[in-house]
Order: C-alpha cells, then sequence, then structure tokens
C-alpha cells in the first residue's frame, strides 16, 4: 500500500466532502435539495452579460496563451485602481482559494499562525494545518461580530497577521465600522497586519457595508476579493491579492515566485474580470434583492421550527443554524445529525467544518440560493425531520 503524505492527511473541506454521501443516495432515487456550496450558477443567477461578452471577445482576439505570471496588466491596472493601490501591489489568481494558499505558504512556518475569526471558512483552517501551523482562532459575540476583548487576549508571539472575513462566510454576519476600527486598532497595538476577506464585499442587503480599506491607514492590509460571489461567476477562478500600506515588499516577491511556479491564471477569463471591475454594477442591487427575499423566508421558518435557532445574516447567502441544546444532546456529532439529514434529501454542511472552538454548541450551515419554492420546499423537510427527533 502505498502512502499518503501527512499533508495529504490534514486536508478537509467539508464544504464538499459531503457531496459524495448525498451523491450516493441520489442514486438510489432519492431527490436531494443542495444546500451546502455557494455557487449561485446551479440556481439559476448568471453573471451580467457585458462579463461574458468580454469573455467570448478574448477567445476570438487569441487570449489563449500564457498570460503574464502576476496578472494581465489592465487586469492589475483595473484592479489597482478599484483598490487604492499600485498595479505592482496587485497579484492575480486563480480565484481567490489559490490567493490564500500563496499566503499561507508566504507566511506561515511551522508553529506560527494566522489568527482566524472563529467561526471561518475551512480553506483557511486547513492551509493552517498544512503549514504544520499552530490553530489560534478569535471568539464572536452572540450575533456573530468579532470579540475584540477575546482578539486582544489571544494574540501571541507567534501570531502572523489577523484574519478578517465580513460579509461573513459561514454567518452571514456584516461587522460594524466600530468592530472593524477595534480590530485595526489592535492590529497597530501589535505591529500585526490585516488579511481582509473581500469574497463577498458587494453582497450585504441590511446594514451599513464598510471595508477595512477605508480604515486602515497606517496598518498594512491586503485584500482578498475575486469574481466568484460579488459577479455571480465562480467558474472563472479569478481572484486577487491587493497589498495596501508598507512593509510588504519580502512577502510581494514571494507571492510573486508563486504565481511563476503555477505559470498563470486563464487570460480570456482575466479579460473577463476587467469588464467585471470597470463594467456597471446594476446586477449587485439585484442580486441582494433576491438574496433578501430568501434570507428572510429562512429566518421566518427556522424561528417557526421547535430546537433551531440562528442570527439572521446581513450579507453572502450563507446561514449558520444552531442545533439547540436540549435537542443536539440526542446527536453524537453534527456529522450524525447532517447525515440523518441527508435521507430526508436535504444536504447541509456540519458547523465543526467551520471551527473547534465550541464543542457544546452544535451547527449546520445552510446556502440560501434556491428559489423560495425550493427553499421552502428545504425548510419542509427539515421541519419534518425535527419533529420526527
Amino acid at each position: 500500500m502505498i502512502e499518503p503524505s501527512r499533508k495529504s492527511d490534514l486536508v478537509s473541506y467539508p464544504i464538499r466532502d459531503i457531496v459524495q454521501e448525498a451523491k450516493i443516495l441520489e442514486k438510489q432515487g432519492k431527490d436531494m435539495i443542495y444546500l451546502n456550496i455557494g455557487d449561485p450558477g446551479p440556481y439559476g443567477f448568471r453573471p451580467p452579460q457585458h462579463i461574458l461578452d468580454a469573455a467570448k471577445e478574448a477567445l476570438a482576439h487569441n487570449y489563449s496563451g500564457y498570460a503574464p505570471s502576476e496578472g494581465d496588466p489592465d487586469l492589475k491596472k483595473a484592479v489597482a485602481e478599484y483598490e487604492g493601490v499600485q498595479p505592482e501591489d496587485v497579484f492575480i489568481c486563480a480565484g481567490l482559494s489559490e490567493g490564500i494558499d500563496f499566503l499561507f505558504q508566504a507566511m506561515v512556518d511551522p508553529g506560527r499562525n494566522i489568527i482566524l475569526p472563529s467561526p471561518t471558512y475551512p480553506l483557511y483552517l486547513t492551509k493552517q494545518r498544512v503549514s504544520f501551523g499552530s490553530e489560534l482562532f478569535y471568539e464572536s459575540d452572540e450575533n456573530w461580530e468579532p470579540d475584540t476583548h477575546d482578539l486582544r487576549r489571544k494574540i501571541n508571539k507567534y501570531t502572523k497577521a489577523i484574519l478578517v472575513i465580513s460579509p461573513n462566510n459561514p454567518t452571514g454576519a456584516v461587522y460594524s465600522r466600530k468592530t472593524l476600527k477595534e480590530i485595526v486598532d489592535i492590529a497597530g497595538e501589535h505591529g500585526l497586519p490585516i488579511i481582509a476577506d473581500d469574497a463577498y464585499e458587494l453582497l450585504v442587503f441590511e446594514g451599513e457595508s464598510v471595508n477595512l480599506r477605508e480604515l486602515c491607514k497606517d496598518v498594512p492590509l491586503v485584500s482578498g476579493n475575486s469574481i466568484s460571489k460579488n459577479y455571480i461567476y465562480p467558474g472563472a477562478r479569478v481572484g486577487y491579492l491587493a497589498f495596501h500600506g508598507h512593509r510588504w515588499d519580502k512577502i510581494k516577491d514571494a507571492i510573486q515566485r508563486l504565481c511563476n511556479q503555477r505559470l498563470s491564471v486563464n487570460w480570456e477569463m482575466q479579460r473577463a474580470g476587467i469588464a467585471a471591475l470597470r463594467g456597471n454594477n446594476k446586477h449587485v442591487g439585484e442580486f441582494n434583492s433576491e438574496l433578501k427575499k430568501r434570507c428572510d423566508l429562512l429566518d421566518k421558518r427556522i424561528k417557526e421550527i421547535d430546537g433551531l435557532k440562528m442570527v439572521k445574516p446581513k450579507g453572502t447567502f450563507y446561514a449558520f443554524v444552531e442545533i439547540e441544546n436540549h435537542t443536539h444532546k440526542k446527536w453524537k456529532s453534527d456529522w450524525a445529525f447532517v447525515r440523518a439529514l441527508l435521507h430526508e434529501g436535504v444536504v447541509v454542511v456540519p458547523g465543526t467544518g467551520f471551527t473547534s472552538t465550541m464543542p457544546d454548541r452544535m451547527f449546520f450551515r445552510v446556502v440560501f440560493l434556491p428559489s423560495l419554492q425550493r427553499l421552502g420546499e428545504a425548510l419542509d423537510r427539515i421541519e419534518a425531520f425535527m419533529k420526527k427527533h
């Protein structure tokens, strides 16, 4: 038997891992409603036409070779204008996922850490582990706002950066200006840079949307973004890292070398990225309006289901649903709960895929992208399931 590497054993991505089990039941004839993956395409949402047209035009104009490793110069310029930095501060990635990978490779040695919010997007946790970094989280309050007092306590001499995800995956929380300012102040006190995951920056349908680039004046910031969610085009696999402020020279050199070794990002899709950043954003209001309708339905129905509760999201298309204590004691784990729910034809993601800091509480994440009718059907199944158990 050929044994896998230790690093590969550390890789986990529960958002897609659960699909393998769902497909087995689907092959047996079970109608499955997938509420696990944040991909708008299967639910009928499309990228704006001008972005699709730009990709088509790029193919017609022979953008089929290797692009520059750090990205198409025109796209780098468009990102720089959007972010308020210089083109040399921008690196184009194959989706923000690759950018996350590059940051951990460039910044985290064994025993070091990037301090993560709890809960967090699973890729960050996997990259921390694969880097043989130490797991370090700062907690959230009852509304999923970061607990800045806990953040200040948790930072240690091995911390390399602070990660902020707002709007947040998996909770849908949108952090307040006050909270973000406190995080910036803490970063400044400790001489740490901030990594801002802005993948859902435009997808805010309630309250004020504040971006850290507005607040980080003297604190180094790297903004990670993509056209996947904000522009409804995850299949394009175009993202970027934009470095703000000083002290980044050595990290940027490392990122450049990582870009070089993977050659380049699809050139025609980078041309679509230019159209996304420079075109109109009419789709944002329309998309957010549809998301809010679905969020309102989810909020109403969860309140009616005994044994479940959630904090209503203000952005993204995710909600982190809690299985209340008197109910979750019936289950050995959140995985046991989620696997049982599969047999009702509903696919969600266990909460432990997003954090390891709340062992006495049980959650699952849902995606509320389906049509109102289909989402309502999924919630009917969840309600019936809860009544049975």
